[in-house]
């Protein structure tokens, strides 16, 4: 499935997507992205990448999302959860609960998020 926004200067949706969406807006991409997803997993990528993590994250946090994985695949995410930790919890009445640092779950490759996902799936079939 591919969900995009419509931007001139944007590639064209990947000729093996067989269901493609396109939004006028950012906000409603990603609102779409987290209607249809079990689990989010996250690639290196920009600034629009960053904050739709944080967006994800942040859902988690208040539990507008529950039982959902936030995987963040690459080496650019440790750096970003170390700052969150040392920056927001750090004041003398901390931005977050020590517990929102560990929401999202920092891996190394696909192979490793792929496994969290299918963990994440027997659990959700064992409750079910």
């Amino acid at each position: 499935m591919g969900i995009r926004v419509d931007l001139p200067f944007e590639q064209e949706v990947n000729p093996f997507v067989e269901l493609a969406y396109e939004h006028k807006t950012f906000f409603t991409r990603l609102h779409h992205f987290v209607l249809a997803s079990d689990a989010f997993i996250v690639a290196p990528g920009g600034i629009g990448t960053v904050l739709e993590t944080m967006m994800i994250w942040q859902l988690l946090q208040v539990r507008h999302l529950e039982h959902t994985p936030l995987i963040m695949v690459g080496k650019m995410w440790p750096g970003l959860i170390d700052w969150v930790r040392d920056a927001m919890l750090s004041f003398e009445t901390p931005l977050i609960d020590a517990a929102d640092v560990d929401i999202p779950i920092c891996v190394a490759n696909a192979d490793e998020a792929i496994a969290i996902i299918r963990d994440h799936r027997k659990t959700q079939a064992a409750q079910a």
